[in-house]
């Protein structure tokens, strides 16, 4: 049985590689999960996310795990900005993704709302227009 479980396929080409890396750094370490959660002082569920590249770890568990498995914290970091950008822009058009099906989920509402009563053009045409006739008076 493999050791890690397969990466989300929609993750992003730079979280995929620092997640890689840093599952890499663990098996090169010998350290199991329990220990590295115990050296590193972020917890072994934390540690699992963070290995399956279902959550980007902080920049303080990274600089953590660099020193406890002896790797160059700059190499890691440098790593660890590159992925955090992605991570980013991944969630940038999350957002916007849920933001659109919102817009339109509300746009097809008030659509639905409007028709029975006659698509909501009598009740502005005729204010502007009342106020129209008021000011000509």
């Amino acid at each position: 049985m493999p050791r890690w479980k397969a990466l989300p396929e929609e993750l992003d080409p730079q979280i995929r590689e620092f997640a890689s890396q840093l599952r890499r750094l663990v098996d090169r370490s010998g350290l199991n999960i329990n220990a590295v959660a115990d050296r590193t002082g972020f917890s072994k569920t934390s540690w699992e996310r963070y290995l399956n590249g279902r959550l980007l770890p902080p920049r303080r568990a990274v600089v953590a795990l660099a020193d406890v498995t002896s790797t160059p914290q700059h190499h890691l970091t440098t790593m660890w900005e590159l992925a955090e950008r992605a991570w980013s822009r991944a969630e940038m058009r999350h957002d916007m993704t849920i933001e659109a099906i919102r817009i339109t989920q509300a746009r097809e509402a008030l659509g639905a709302a409007s028709d029975p009563v006659g698509g909501g053009r009598s009740g502005p045409g005729r204010s502007a227009g009342g106020r129209h006739s008021a000011a000509g008076s």
